[in-house]
């Protein structure tokens, strides 16, 4: 090996034996991060608020909530609900770690506020939302106390609605015309159709409108004129959590409707060697409750719903009643019997109509159903309450 060889394997020596331990040292000086961890499960808290939960005599036209970490802000013009509502200039926006309401003009005097969130804020990484946030203050010296509560029930099957607007109005402003501008009070349905107003004013009677609302701003639009129910004339109670929830499934039941029941379809009896036949005895009960209206007893109509339709209809207007009857020639399959308080005898299932201040109908079903086999007879037996069991517990 010559000498110039020699330097130029001393200098790669050095080159490579320098590289590794620049590449040992900021391995050991930069450790990366390990890979896993437990996953963040926690939303956002709240350090900061420029107004305090629950405070009095509020002079602002800005509201500011700072939290812990970053955050998402989604959809707020529709999450967030604001009761009675803010002016509408608000405007929503995000600065940093802080979520910011403001707005021009002035809140309404000696009022207490209630916004509610909704799913309106959520962490920035996991997706983690805050959730129950309802944030009171009050622009007077005290918060109002007052408390209304309620279920929106389908009065078709007793079912609950889930997600439906819920409006109060004072009633001396709640005519046809209101219903198309924000409500004073508004909030929505939870998942086993009951809402609430917290801290409302109780020197004050109310009426009350609920209605599918898609769009989610609480008000009535024009696609939205139909599905509506409405209670008159509301006296709130004081707020008191124990009394509350002793009452709770015993407060304000509104009626939405559904869509319309099949009518009677036209169909062949099918032959008897592939048919079913049904004996049906049904027996309407006695107590009329508060139903009666005067002494005009309003007809139940029972029907025999198939796959296909409504194969069979039977009326019965009288107290006491019962009788058996026979539906030969059915095509095997399940089937399920129906009751519809007609209280407009008119002999078909109504939905009401909100501007006639006509209530919707209730239809109830057996709650087993019926299997139909060829060449067989079933026979089955029904006790039906004369009491419109949805309309009993308000009338």
């Amino acid at each position: 090996m010559n000498k110039k060889s020699a330097i130029q394997l001393s200098v790669y020596s050095f080159i490579i034996i320098s590289c590794t331990s620049i590449s040992m040292f900021t391995s050991c000086a930069l450790p990366a991060a390990p890979d896993g961890g437990a996953r963040d499960t926690e939303p956002p808290k709240i350090i900061f608020s420029s107004v305090p939960q629950s405070g009095t005599n509020v002079q602002a036209n800005k509201l500011i909530w700072t939290f812990d970490e970053y955050f998402v802000l989604k959809s707020p013009s529709q999450n967030i609900n604001s009761s009675p509502p803010l002016p509408q200039s608000s405007k929503f926006e995000t600065r940093g770690k802080s979520f910011i309401i403001s707005w021009e003009g002035d809140l309404i005097p000696n009022s207490t506020y209630v916004l509610q969130w909704g799913a309106a804020i959520s962490d920035l990484h996991e997706g983690n939302v805050i959730k129950g946030i309802q944030w009171v203050f009050s622009t007077g010296p005290s918060l109002d106390s007052g408390e209304v509560l309620g279920q929106i029930i389908d009065p078709w099957t007793g079912l609950p609605r889930k997600d439906v607007a819920v409006c109060l109005y004072p009633e001396k402003s709640s005519n046809d015309s209101a219903v198309f501008k924000p409500a004073l009070y508004s909030t929505r349905t939870n998942d086993s159709g009951f809402f609430r107003f917290e801290h409302i004013s109780k020197n004050k009677i109310y009426d009350i409108r609920s209605f599918e609302d898609p769009d989610g701003n609480n008000r009535l639009s024009p696609g939205e004129l139909k599905p509506i129910a409405y209670l008159k004339k509301i006296n709130p109670h004081e707020m008191d959590t124990v009394h509350s929830k002793n009452s709770f499934y015993q407060s304000l039941p509104l009626l939405k409707s559904g869509s319309i029941a099949d009518s009677v379809i036209k169909w062949s009896p099918w032959g008897p060697d592939t048919s079913g036949i049904l004996t049906l005895k049904y027996i309407i009960g006695c107590d009329t409750g508060s139903y009666r209206e005067g002494i005009q007893i309003k007809p139940i109509i029972l029907e025999l719903k198939g796959k296909e339709g409504v194969y069979a209809q039977w009326a019965s207007s009288k107290l006491c009643d019962s009788n058996t009857v026979t539906v030969s020639g059915l095509p095997p399959g399940t089937y399920e019997l129906q009751a519809i308080y007609d209280r407009n005898s008119d002999g078909k299932l109504n939905s009401g109509d909100y501007w006639k201040k006509e209530d919707p109908e209730s239809r109830i079903s057996a709650k087993t159903p019926i299997e139909i086999k060829a060449n067989w007879t079933m026979e089955t037996r029904w006790e039906i309450n004369r009491t419109d069991p949805v309309y009993k517990l308000f009338h």
